[in-house]
């Protein structure tokens, strides 16, 4: 059974980037109208809002897949995961929200933000053969 779980996304994070790729738009229309400076600003906002709602988490099987929007994507063994702990690092992850999650598996780690938390933690508690620390 495949299960997707989404990024949560930051309300705080989605307004900054409107607000800061908005304002140069706004001011292209508003004073000389450039064809091409618009459509290079309309490019970077929509290839922005791509990535950041294109954050996914899928859960097959005995793997998690970590899909970095449509470029990348990390597969985990969730029996090797061993420890899950809530955290609000801002390190550079797959999440879109800093109410994250680090998942700790063999020596490695990834920080995750997804939007049903504890489903996604039960889900990955019950496919683990293994037990898994989990601070939430």
């Amino acid at each position: 059974m495949k299960q997707v779980y989404r990024s949560k996304v930051d309300s705080w994070l989605l307004i900054l980037i409107l607000v800061a790729l908005g304002i140069p738009l706004t001011l292209i229309v508003v004073n000389e109208f450039s064809v091409v400076e618009f459509s290079i600003i309309l490019f970077m906002l929509i290839f922005t809002l791509l990535l950041l709602f294109g954050i996914k988490y899928t859960i097959e099987g005995k793997v998690l897949r970590v899909h970095y929007a449509f470029f990348y994507s990390e597969r985990i063994n969730i029996d090797e995961i061993t420890e899950i702990a809530n955290t609000h690092t801002l390190l550079s992850a797959p999440a879109a929200s800093l109410d994250r999650v680090k998942i700790t598996y063999g020596k490695k780690y990834v920080i995750l933000s997804p939007k049903d938390k504890q489903m996604f933690v039960k889900q990955l508690c019950d496919m683990s053969a293994n037990q898994i620390c989990v601070n939430i």
